[in-house]
């Protein structure tokens, strides 16, 4: 482009035009030639759809060109031919180059295919062709008809010959008998094969025709019949009539997307069938399809690359886009996260409608790989590592669980917090473990329940009381930490529940541990002053209460074990911090503001169970005018019993809009009918080091970076109590991936991505039921060794619902035998049950090899049988029977090779036209055979990218545990001198706890000379005021 925008110059200059102008124009006028050459009607009505977006680049274009062209007045005419001569000798130079790696390129495919294709190379036997058919049989009775009618007319033709020859042989005997002489020549007419034709001989000679035609017609069908009878078969599918779809149907059925590199409309899916291009990039691709070498391999690919060929498609995928669960059956280096996995998560994020994407990565090289490539297709990537702590996200199971608790959710805190102990502490099967098992797991569950909740009140209490990060406080960790400091230690108390530290001789007193007079005291205190949560760490305590003080030590070692992971300090750090929003995953953009009608709590708010109208709009430049854009139009939502108005919002806004929620519905009170609120919205976006205004890019997609949504009110009714502090927006434009890197080695870690599967799909499950029923984002989980997790409570519930809500599961395993043993022969069978494709790569079990080959059905063969006789070998008996034969044997599955799989389809309706359709299984083989990332995606899956290479933002990285601590003795005392200080003072409150100074690291030794003058004037002042008083 910039040496035809320099030949365009020249010539402008020379023609005394315009040279911007001229270079416009010409610009213009090729591109749209171009358009109308390449281009189709439907091509051109997508680019009128997306002509923003064209505009855009158009202004840039000319902003490039205007650029350019200020450097070219500026260029002297020497340096201009310098360069323009530098660049010209620089292509024709690089032109034999391009001609001798393409001529590489077809000479070595020739090759290739040549040694697959010539009999006496290609030395590989026949697998899967089980029957020897005869070279000639009838299927129906209507060969039997056109056989006959192909016999009658060739009975009709020999009739005409015979006739015309008779006639001749009658007329030379005639004039033979008439004439003595013997030079009477017979007429060769008579023996022309032009008389097969002479139809005329029925009306010349009908009494020799007829006869002739009517004998030749019997003759025919006679034989027409023997044939038939002789050829027949009798082949008529009893024994079976399966079989695998046939490319075209496949082709009529799935959606056609590119293999690599373009984006394309609608949504990602599952690839079902793969076809390469009748193009250079897809032939070099089949080529390597079917012969790899490991020298050679990555000549042919530089080679592409140098051509430009290797970034742009070379096949195209079928994929299934409907929301559909898939199992898939791989063992170990089968090839399913080279042929599978990887191009599974590649087809998905290159969908113009992208899902959000949970990937189990139990090595970490898809996040490696991938990171750079998702990055630039637009995604937030996230990792939640268990191979490096340090370079992770933070996550905090009980994170779902305070800000339920924080907003007043009681029900729901509780909830969340039972659904983080089910997890931790349920290890038996449904249906199994019923005895003691079961009761150990139950009351742990509840001791964790109890727990929980209590710093849930201790927090909500400290805060009250100046300790601004009491909810920091809600951890794993410090629920251990109080279970092994109260539940270890006992004391004396008296009938009053009162600890008695010196007991007397007729003192009747009562031997219990530290734990059960917390929580006696917990619910003493709740008597004089009502708390929720201590009612419910209460309730929750007692479940766990009824055995004896001595049994209560096995309860606490029970509970206790289920724990000791998170007393480990990376554990503890990372899961301390929270950093991951799960309903941002399916829902990343909410609108949630609080309503009140007053501050005091004991008047009834009068916007509970209230209906609000939303609409939001914002305003198009028109030409001169402004045009109001409408993206959401009054869409209903209620206020919950807290309160809260929680919205979601589908489409994505513009940098500012307009939010205008209206009460008037017919539903409401009349008290809140008038009640209409506008607020305003405008995108922040990041700004780049140094003075200047200029907006950080993203250094991978070039997107602008969005900081924040900043919110106004812009109006309210009069006495409104709505503060900027009660509205919250939760806002991104871009949907998420996240990686579970799970370490092999590490098997103790993986109950942590157990429960992180477990609340993602719970938050994003119930925020669908209340918001329109379907996530905005699909959600697709793709776990391989699915089976190294710890089962995931509920998952056959959660597989069987979750695709009404857009949550897809694409699950790996290596045998059917693992799932069997993970989650029982009763929820396995629902799990495979509700997965309607089911991917069969490769398996060296025999049970699950048969089961595969049972499903995919049996066919009818014809079997032949030859007996001969010693005396009559010339003239052998041949019988002809029909077997039952499976389409693929389990021993044939156990031998596919690589690219090659089986895939099971439970669930389709209707091909793309509309007409009904049968699921027939698919067999992927020899010019469908799956390709490998290796062979086409290097540059989209990179295995050279490294952690090192990625930027990852720990907020528990650094994190000293201290500083977050409860010590569990001291808030025990607390606890107790609160209960006496309520008897004579109903409104004191807890004392928050003491936190210990961690040391300090500092970026220089100026800070630390600050921070300790800082420290040494605050304790003078200490002093001071102490000593004043």
């Amino acid at each position: 482009m910039v040496m035809l925008d320099y030949v365009v110059y020249v010539f402008g200059r020379l023609l005394g035009i315009n040279p911007i102008l001229a270079i416009v124009g010409t610009g213009s006028i090729s591109y749209g030639l171009w358009g109308i050459l390449k281009r189709s009607w439907s091509s051109f009505t997508n680019g009128w759809r997306h002509r923003k977006v064209f505009l855009k680049r158009y202004k840039h274009f000319i902003y490039d060109l205007r650029s350019s062209l200020s450097q070219l007045k500026t260029m002297k005419a020497s340096h201009f031919a310098k360069s323009f001569g530098c660049q010209s000798i620089k292509w024709i130079r690089m032109i034999p180059q391009w001609l001798f790696i393409f001529l590489l390129l077809v000479v070595w495919n020739l090759v290739v295919r040549a040694l697959d294709y010539l009999p006496f190379i290609h030395w590989e036997r026949k697998r899967f062709a089980k029957e020897m058919r005869p070279i000639l049989y009838f299927k129906t009775p209507r060969s039997f008809v056109v056989m006959g009618l192909a016999f009658s007319v060739i009975a009709l033709m020999l009739t005409n010959y015979v006739v015309a020859l008779l006639r001749a042989c009658f007329h030379y005997l005639y004039l033979t008998l008439q004439s003595k002489s013997l030079e009477i020549a017979f007429d060769q007419t008579g023996l022309a094969f032009s008389n097969l034709w002479w139809f005329a001989s029925f009306s010349v000679a009908p009494i020799l025709a007829v006869p002739i035609f009517l004998l030749g017609l019997g003759l025919a069908w006679r034989s027409a019949w023997i044939n038939f009878e002789q050829y027949r078969n009798y082949n008529n599918n009893e024994e079976g009539d399966d079989r695998f779809a046939t490319e075209q149907e496949i082709k009529d059925q799935y959606i056609k997307v590119p293999n690599k590199a373009a984006s394309f409309e609608g949504n990602g899916g599952i690839p079902v069938f793969h076809e390469t291009k009748k193009s250079l990039g897809g032939v070099t691709l089949r080529s390597h399809i079917i012969w790899q070498n490991r020298k050679i391999s990555p000549i042919i690919t530089h080679a592409q690359k140098i051509l430009g060929i290797y970034g742009k498609p070379s096949g195209y995928y079928y994929i299934e886009t409907n929301p559909t669960n898939m199992l898939g059956l791989g063992t170990t280096r089968s090839g399913k996260g080279e042929g599978f996995i990887t191009e599974t998560i590649d087809i998905n994020s290159r969908a113009k409608e992208k899902p959000s994407m949970v990937i189990a990565d139990p090595k970490g090289e898809h996040y490696q790989s991938s990171y750079k490539t998702m990055r630039q297709r637009g995604y937030d990537v996230e990792v939640l590592s268990f191979q490096n702590m340090d370079w992770s996200m933070s996550y905090n199971p009980l994170a779902l669980a305070i800000e339920a608790a924080k907003k007043g959710y009681y029900e729901k805190a509780q909830t969340y917090v039972n659904a983080v102990a089910e997890a931790i502490y349920r290890k038996t099967k449904p249906g199994v473990g019923n005895g003691n098992a079961k009761y150990w797991e139950d009351t742990s569950i509840s001791l964790f329940n109890a727990i929980t909740i209590a710093l849930f009140d201790r927090a909500n209490e400290a805060l009250q009381n100046g300790e601004d990060d009491a909810w920091d406080t809600v951890t794993i960790r410090n629920v251990a930490k109080f279970l092994t400091d109260l539940g270890s230690e006992e004391v004396l108390v008296d009938s009053s529940g009162m600890i008695v530290e010196e007991p007397m001789d007729d003192q009747i007193l009562t031997k219990k541990s530290k734990l059960t007079v917390y929580f006696d005291n917990l619910r003493q205190i709740n008597q004089r002053r009502f708390s929720k949560f201590r009612e419910m760490a209460d309730i929750n305590f007692r479940a766990s209460d009824f055995a004896s003080e001595e049994t209560k030590g096995n309860v606490f070692s029970s509970m206790m074990a289920g724990i000791t992971l998170f007393l480990q300090d990376n554990v503890a750090k990372l899961t301390s911090k929270n950093a991951i929003d799960l309903t941002s995953v399916g829902f990343p953009r909410r609108l949630a503001i609080r309503f009140r009608s007053s501050h005091n709590r004991q008047l009834k708010n009068a916007f509970l169970h209230q209906t609000a109208k939303i609409t939001m709009t914002s305003h198009k430049q028109w030409g001169k005018s402004q045009k109001e854009v409408v993206h959401v139009k009054e869409a209903t939502a209620l206020v919950d019993e807290a309160g809260y108005l929680t919205f979601v919002i589908a489409p994505k806004l513009p940098d500012t809009f307009q939010i205008r929620i209206d009460f008037n519905h017919d539903a409401n009170d009349e008290a809140v009918k008038d009640q209409v609120f506008l607020l305003q919205g405008t995108k922040v976006y990041q700004k780049a080091g140094g003075l200047g205004k200029r907006l950080k890019k993203d250094p991978y997609s070039g997107e602008t970076m969005l900081d924040k949504v900043s919110i106004t009110i812009q109006e309210a009714p009069k006495g409104s109590l709505l503060q900027l502090e009660d509205i919250e927006l939760t806002y991104s434009d871009k949907p998420k991936v996240i990686y579970l890197v799970t370490p092999p080695n590490q098997v103790a870690y993986n109950a942590l991505v157990s429960l992180f599967l477990d609340q993602l799909f719970n938050a994003n499950y119930e925020m669908a039921l209340s918001s329109g029923r379907k996530t905005v984002h699909r959600i697709v989980h793709v776990l391989d060794e699915f089976t190294n997790i710890p089962m995931i409570p509920h998952m056959e519930t959660k597989i069987s619902i979750g695709l009404g809500q857009n949550i897809l599961y694409y699950l790996w395993v290596q045998n059917l035998e693992q799932l069997n043993d993970k989650y029982g022969d009763n929820v396995s069978a629902t799990i495979r049950s509700n997965c309607s494709i089911e991917v069969y790569i490769k398996s060296n079990s025999d049970k699950t090899n048969s089961a595969y080959s049972k499903a995919l059905g049996t066919r009818t063969i014809t079997s032949r049988h030859r007996s001969a006789n010693i005396i009559d070998e010339a003239n052998p008996n041949v019988s002809v029977t029909q077997k039952k034969q499976e389409l693929l044997t389990p021993t044939q599955l156990s031998k596919l090779q690589e690219g090659e799989a089986v895939i099971l389809r439970g669930v389709k309706g209707r091909d793309k036209k509309g007409r009904k359709v049968t699921t027939d299984p698919i067999f992927l083989r020899e010019k469908t055979s799956l390709p490998y990332r290796y062979m086409f995606l290097e540059d989209a899956f990179d295995q050279s990218m490294t952690l090192s290479d990625i930027p990852v933002k720990s907020d528990h990285r650094g994190l000293d545990l201290q500083d977050i601590a409860v010590d569990a003795k001291t808030n025990f005392n607390h606890m107790i001198a609160w209960r006496y200080d309520l008897i004579s003072n109903p409104e004191s409150r807890l004392a928050g706890r003491k936190r210990p100074q961690a040391p300090k690291q500092f970026e220089s030794i100026d800070d630390l000379y600050e921070e300790t003058a800082i420290d040494l004037f605050q304790e003078d002042s200490d002093y001071t005021m102490t000593d004043v008083s």
